[in-house]
């Protein structure tokens, strides 16, 4: 049994699934769902909130300065400047900074419809994989549940500002929707499923580490007899392609990652107690985690009410469908209660960070589950859909009520404190060079960019860019000099002519220092590019143009004579 024919589909559907109607519900929807933010901005004690703004920010003002791919944020932190892009997905910021001139020109706000698209885009993509399994109106109702899920909305959307997973929550129902097109056999269809994987690893790997398991599962559970390992073996290679396509970013993101320490983020990172037990809804000081622990378990309601009516009275094929992905949705579901503590070790703990991230999971399989219980309605007895819908009514109440909540939460803001010089960096206390003092990196930022520590002599600067700065020094005896730009192992320092200078951490302030020799000097200070970024944009390149052959081949086949002219006739015609 092939994904396409699990659920009554709408043929129609193949060529041009998505209507203007469709379209204009899930768009009403998605500004609805979005107006408190639309019309007050994201919520500034939003975990992520200042996060977002500032790496938006800077990364805006590089790229538009002619930098293709800022990953050393120069502005940031008072103008000390901070290395997190060089881990951190660039998605969001690229989002932002393509928005601004319009966002200039028109006079909106670029991060808040940036934010607005997160939303917007995740509903059209839920719609597409829905239409793979049921009719448009029930895809349609399902996009806008799944908008409306309390971790999707209340908790990513608003009360976390979690807008990188955000946009992962937009990607991970692309790429089913294109993995389902691929078991299909539609061979251009592993492009599609390529470039959807792309956009997921460029916008959260936690989610991409969480989520990857999900297509290939369904294509060895759902594909016909005789094509499941062919079904797996395209999808992988179709995730392959996206892997090669996000190179850019992806292979120096994992080469700098040891300069990122998870094990130096703040301890409650890694507090066993926030993985979930009925205890965690009441006894929990923090507010948002026990927002999380009643949406999970408000959702696991949505899914068992759904399910439960399929399997009493759904066919043969449905039960197994449904069965399958409660396995999916019940998987992270143990994840997150306090029976898996045993298996978090540390390797995978680090990795995850926060056991509720698997909600994503169960967001995602929540679809699928609807679609079966939307497929089977006609079919179940009239009691079961009297009892279905006052519990699913029940369920759905406490989505819009917090919904509700989300205003109110915005009329009783109030401005958060400030660090010192953490302009609210989620990494900066990995990379941030061990013993620091704030106070003192910020009294450090007030004075001179350049300025000698021992010795005398004088420094004026030259050049003042991300990566790469000049100056020059007089100096009779030479000494150590201090620049206002954070340590990171990646800066090199020479002297003319090709002189290596030593490089360190002046401390406690955790800049960067070096020793210049005596006499006039011209030094330059710059983290240059390294063979990881490199490989990673020739990877990038070369996937991107096996993309466009593969598409051209799968066009050319699709156009081709009956008599077998061309690739075919050849011997060529592609197994993908």
């Amino acid at each position: 049994m092939t994904m396409s024919s699990e659920l009554p589909v709408d043929r129609s559907l193949t060529s041009c699934p998505l209507n203007i109607r469709s379209l204009s519900i899930i768009g009403a929807a998605a500004v609805v769902f979005a107006l408190p933010m639309l019309v007050y901005g994201p919520m500034l004690q939003g975990y992520d909130t200042r996060e977002h703004l500032n790496y938006s920010r800077y990364f805006s003002e590089q790229f538009w300065a002619g930098e293709w791919y800022p990953r050393w944020l120069i502005g940031i932190h008072h103008g000390l400047g901070s290395p997190s892009l060089f881990v951190y997905p660039p998605l969001p910021s690229y989002v932002y900074a393509l928005l601004e001139p319009a966002g200039k020109l028109f006079g909106f706000n670029s991060f808040r419809l940036g934010e607005f698209l997160a939303l917007f885009v995740s509903g059209i993509c839920a719609f597409l994989w829905l239409s793979t399994m049921t009719g448009r109106r029930a895809a349609t109702t399902g996009a806008v549940l799944y908008m409306l899920m309390p971790y999707h909305l209340a908790v990513d959307y608003y009360r976390r500002t979690a807008l990188a997973e955000c946009w992962a929550l937009a990607w991970i129902p692309l790429v089913l929707y294109f993995s389902a097109r691929v078991i299909r056999r539609e061979r251009a269809s592993v492009i599609g499923l390529a470039v959807a994987y792309a956009l997921l690893i460029l916008s959260n790997v936690v989610s991409v580490l969480i989520s990857s398991f999900i297509p290939l599962a369904a294509a060895l559970a759902l594909s016909a007899k005789g094509q499941k390992l062919n079904s797996a073996f395209r999808i992988a290679a179709g995730m392959l392609l996206g892997v090669g396509l996000s190179c850019f970013y992806f292979l120096p993101a994992l080469f700098h990652a040891k300069y990122f320490p998870v094990s130096r983020l703040p301890i409650w990172s890694y507090r066993y107690d926030y993985l979930f037990s009925f205890g965690t809804v009441t006894n929990n000081p923090n507010r948002v985690v026990r927002e999380i622990a009643l949406g999970f378990f408000d959702l696991l309601a949505f899914c068992a009410i759904c399910g439960a009516a399929v399997l009493a009275k759904g066919s043969t094929d449905s039960r197994k469908r449904i069965a399958y992905w409660l396995a999916i949705g019940m998987i992270p579901a143990f994840l997150m209660t306090s029976l898996s503590a045993p298996i978090w070790r540390p390797i995978l703990f680090e990795a995850i960070q926060f056991p509720w991230r698997f909600n994503i999971v169960l967001c995602v399989a929540a679809l699928p589950i609807f679609a079966a219980f939307v497929g089977e309605w006609p079919r179940l007895p009239r009691l079961y859909k009297a009892w279905s819908l006052v519990l699913l009514a029940a369920v759905l109440t406490p989505w819009l009520v917090e919904y509700g909540a989300i205003w109110r939460s915005y009329r009783g803001q109030t401005e958060p404190a400030r660090r010192v010089v953490n302009e609210g960096d989620g990494w900066f206390y990995a990379w941030a060079p061990p013993g620091m003092d704030e106070s003192r990196a910020l009294q450090a930022s007030i004075g001179p960019q350049v300025r000698f520590l021992t010795g005398m002599g004088t420094a004026n600067v030259l050049l003042w860019k991300p990566r790469h700065i000049e100056f020059q020094t007089n100096s009779s005896t030479g000494g150590w000099v201090m620049i206002n730009q954070f340590y990171f192992p990646l800066w090199r320092s020479s002297a003319s002519p090709d002189r290596v200078l030593d490089t360190k951490a002046v401390m406690p302030e955790g800049l960067l220092e070096l020793q210049v020799p005596p006499g006039p000097q011209q030094i330059q200070v710059e983290i240059p590019i390294g063979r990881p970024e490199q490989i990673g944009w020739w990877l990038s390149l070369s996937s991107a143009l096996l993309c466009v052959a593969w598409a051209a081949v799968a066009a050319f086949e699709k156009s081709e004579p009956p008599h077998g002219a061309g690739f075919a006739a050849l011997g060529l015609k592609m197994n993908f």
